[in-house]
């Protein structure tokens, strides 16, 4: 758990819990911290707006605002100051407690609409921007600017919702990310390397490599190894993969497309191609008609 998220009034849509939770865990990878946590409440203009005038002194509404647990030297932030989070200790979470977060989701969307991007990738940052205030970051001079910039654009990256200037993730980023996972591949065997990209229904994006066993029973391929780092960070639904080889294509097996139709935000896009092969796609359904998915076990039990 990185976050303890209130959301009284039923305003985050759905897949947005899941979405704050990878947001704050990016975060904290950035910073290289591990064991801590902190309390995200969802709230609406009018709420938020009364909070920043009565702690801020501000009225006005805004986005988002935190409030950092810890008070952090001069020019450090929570990595340096292990024992600073030893003192924050939460034994009720078992976990470091960083501090509260204050989120206007109605805010997060409208900026999204006017900025031209996805209200995920907004709540997604400012969800991070948050989490790096409750770790010491600020934006006061232009080189703290820089540094908490610098280290919101590693946890975006994380999340598969960065921007080059005002570009969003691509087709070809996707691509670049499966490839790159080929270098990950464990192949002795087989000789036949694997890399995966998946891509979340949140944007989130998770790699995935072939790890093959002197058992060849339990080989297991990149789209379940992608599929299995997804699902350990609380994600259940996945809109496309990528799946690179060295040559040629390496579409799903018959396992894998069984596995990925246990998770599918609609129909999902299959992507298969190679540094030096043309991409193609086909959808799962094509792949693995009249699929047997979660639907059909409720159905039968309901019948």
């Amino acid at each position: 758990m990185t976050v303890q998220l209130t959301d009284e009034k039923g305003l985050l849509p759905d897949g947005a819990g899941a979405l704050i939770e990878n947001a704050a865990r990016a975060a904290l990878e950035a910073e290289g911290i591990f064991g801590a946590y902190a309390c995200v409440t969802v709230v609406n203009g009018e709420e938020i707006r009364a909070l920043n005038k009565s702690t801020r002194g501000v009225d006005a509404e805004t986005d988002v605002l935190s409030f950092p647990q810890i008070r952090y030297p001069a020019q450090k932030t929570a990595r340096d100051v292990p024992q600073m989070l030893k003192k924050a200790y939460d034994p009720d979470f078992g976990l470091a407690f960083l501090g509260d977060i204050v989120l206007n989701i109605a805010r997060a969307e409208k900026q999204a609409d006017e900025l031209g991007h996805s209200a995920a990738r907004e709540t997604a940052y400012l969800t991070a921007h948050a989490m790096f205030h409750l770790l010491g970051y600020d934006h006061m001079t232009d080189e703290d600017k820089r540094l908490m910039r610098a280290m919101e654009k590693r946890a975006m990256k994380a999340l598969g919702l960065f921007k080059n200037g005002d570009r969003l993730m691509t087709h070809e980023d996707y691509i670049r990310l499966a490839e790159q996972a080929l270098d990950r591949s464990y192949s002795p065997y087989s000789h036949f390397r694997v890399g995966a990209c998946l891509v979340s229904e949140s944007g989130k994006c998770f790699q995935g490599a072939n790890f093959e066993n002197a058992s060849f029973g339990a080989t297991i391929c990149a789209e379940r190894c992608a599929v299995s780092c997804a699902v350990v960070q609380g994600e259940r639904r996945f809109t496309k993969i990528y799946i690179a080889c060295d040559s040629g294509y390496a579409w799903p097996c018959g396992i894998c497309r069984q596995v990925l139709n246990e998770f599918k935000a609609g129909d999902m896009e299959i992507w298969a191609g190679s540094p030096v092969t043309e991409w193609k796609m086909l959808t799962l359904s094509q792949l693995l008609p009249e699929g047997f998915g979660p639907e059909d076990v409720s159905r039968t039990a309901e019948g």
